[in-house]
C-alpha cells in the first residue's frame, strides 16, 4: 500500500512537468497532434525496450481470448482525453478546461469502484468517501483558480451559453478513470502492468497516427530540437506504468486522488518558481488551504 501512494504521489507530480515538455515540443513542430504523436510514440518504444530488457511476455492472442473487447481501449481513452481537450480549451477557458476534468476522474473513480465497472473490484460508497471525493475537487478548484490573473478566467456569459460543453469536459474527465481501470485489468490478464502500458501507448500511438493522416496535420518546424523536448513520452510512460499497477492494488478512486495530489502539489512549485518558462503564480494562503483540502480528500477515500 505505502509503495503504491509513494508511486501514484510521483507519477501525479510528472504531469505538469510532462506537459511543458510537449507543449515545447508543440511549439516546435507548429501542431499539437504531431507533437502528441512523437510524444505517444517515444513512450511505445521506451515501454517496448523495457518489455524487451526484462523478457516480460506480452500474451496478446490469450489476452484477445479470454477477456472483452474493452480490454485494449485505454489508449484510445487517452487519446479521446486529448483531443477533447483541444477542442474545449479555446470554447471554455483555461481554468474551466483544467478543473472541470477533474470532477470527471475522481467522481468517475467513484462510480466505477462502486459498480465494479470495467473489472473493478466494488468498494462501496460511503457518505464519507463522497465527502473525501467533494474535497478532492474542492481543493483542486481552489489550487487552480485561486490567484488567476483576471484575465484567465472564463468569462460567465461565455460559460453559460456553453453548458454542453462544460458537460463534455466532465464527462472527458472520467475517461481518465476508465484508463486506468481498463489498463488495470489488462495488467492483471497480462501478468505485467508493464505489458499493459506499451499496449495502452501502443493503441494510442497508432490512433493518433490515422487521425493525423485524417485530419492531414502538418509540421511548421519553428526552431532547434533538444534531446529533452523527446522526453515527455517517457513521463507519460511512467504515469501509465504506475496507475496499471496502481489501480487493482488500491482501487480506482484512491489511485486517481492520489495521482492528482502530486499533480497538485507539483503544480504549485511550478507557478511559483516559474519554472520551464510557466506563468509565475505566488503560493497563496487559499491555494494552500486548497492543496490540503485535497490531501484531506484523498485520506477520506482511503479511510472512507
Amino acid at each position: 500500500m505505502l509503495l503504491a501512494l509513494v508511486l501514484g504521489l510521483v507519477a501525479g507530480g510528472v504531469i505538469p512537468l510532462q506537459t511543458s515538455i510537449n507543449s515545447r515540443l508543440s511549439g516546435r513542430l507548429g501542431a499539437i497532434l504531431p507533437a502528441s504523436l512523437v510524444s505517444f510514440t517515444v513512450g511505445t518504444l521506451a515501454l517496448a525496450a523495457a518489455v524487451l530488457v526484462t523478457g516480460t511476455a506480452v500474451p496478446w492472442a490469450a489476452t484477445a481470448a479470454s477477456q472483452p473487447w474493452w480490454i485494449w481501449v485505454g489508449g484510445l481513452c487517452g487519446l479521446v482525453f486529448l483531443t477533447l481537450n483541444i477542442v474545449l480549451l479555446p470554447r471554455i477557458g483555461a481554468s474551466a478546461t483544467v478543473v472541470l476534468p477533474l470532477v470527471g476522474q475522481v467522481f468517475g473513480g467513484l462510480l466505477i469502484d462502486g459498480t465494479g465497472a470495467f473489472g473493478a473490484g466494488v468498494h462501496p460508497l460511503t457518505w464519507v468517501r463522497a465527502l473525501g471525493a467533494a474535497l478532492v475537487v474542492g481543493g483542486a478548484v481552489l489550487v487552480n483558480l485561486a490567484g488567476r490573473p483576471a484575465g484567465t478566467q472564463p468569462q460567465p456569459g461565455h460559460a453559460r451559453s456553453h453548458v454542453v460543453l462544460w458537460v463534455v469536459a466532465v464527462l472527458a474527465g472520467s475517461l481518465g478513470a476508465i484508463q486506468t481501470t481498463v489498463n488495470g485489468r489488462l495488467g492483471q490478464s497480462m501478468g505485467s502492468a508493464l505489458a499493459a502500458a506499451m499496449v495502452s501507448f501502443l493503441v494510442g500511438a497508432v490512433g493518433l497516427a490515422v487521425i493525423c493522416v485524417v485530419t492531414r496535420q502538418r509540421v511548421r518546424r519553428s526552431g532547434e530540437f533538444k534531446p529533452w523536448h523527446f522526453t515527455g513520452g517517457l513521463l507519460g510512460a511512467m504515469f501509465v506504468l504506475v496507475n496499471a499497477y496502481n489501480a487493482p492494488m488500491i482501487g480506482t478512486s484512491l489511485a486517481v486522488s492520489i495521482t492528482l495530489l502530486g499533480q497538485v502539489v507539483t503544480g504549485l512549485l511550478f507557478d511559483h518558481g516559474g519554472w520551464m518558462g510557466v506563468p509565475r503564480r505566488p503560493v497563496t494562503p487559499l491555494r494552500i488551504v486548497g492543496a490540503a483540502l485535497v490531501v484531506l480528500g484523498v485520506a477520506l477515500v482511503r479511510f472512507g
